[in-house]
């Protein structure tokens, strides 16, 4: 049988990485226990590399460039655009446009990328992914 997959969204490897969300961690546990292949994005690694990158403290960079070196390990294949991605991108950043409800375009290249795959998306934000969400025939969000 095929192991399920889903996308973790930046928000909630921030919150794990972090390791200050108690439920974040039991819920990603308990994800990895069940045999769900946790995923992440392109998009996410380079938010995640950024954040790493804008700490002022020299020694915290190097910390958590080390944390976070260590914590991509886990993921031998990072997921990518692709054309379907690509286009699915297009349309729903078209149509949100159009209708005035601007969405930040990480979260829109993450939300492609999950509906190109019809993989889930796990997420906390709830106002971006739910109007992008909307305009999707395939149903990819799981907000925590």
């Amino acid at each position: 049988m095929k192991p399920m997959i889903k996308i973790i969204e930046t928000d909630v490897v921030i919150d794990f990485l972090r390791g200050k969300d108690q439920d974040t961690n039991e819920k990603i546990n308990e994800l990895i226990n069940q045999g769900v292949d946790l995923r992440i994005t392109q998009t996410t690694a380079c938010e995640l590399w950024y954040g790493v990158y804008r700490l002022k403290s020299r020694k915290k960079q190097i910390s958590e460039i080390k944390k976070l070196n260590m914590f991509l390990l886990n993921f031998p294949e990072i997921l990518t655009l692709d054309n379907d991605s690509s286009k699915i991108y297009g349309e729903i950043c078209a149509e949100l446009d159009n209708k005035g409800l601007r969405v930040p375009q990480f979260d829109l290249l993450n939300a492609s990328i999950a509906v190109a795959n019809k993989f889930a998306l796990i997420t906390r934000d709830k106002r971006h992914f739910l109007r992008i969400n909307d305009l999707s025939e395939f149903d990819f969000l799981e907000l925590w």
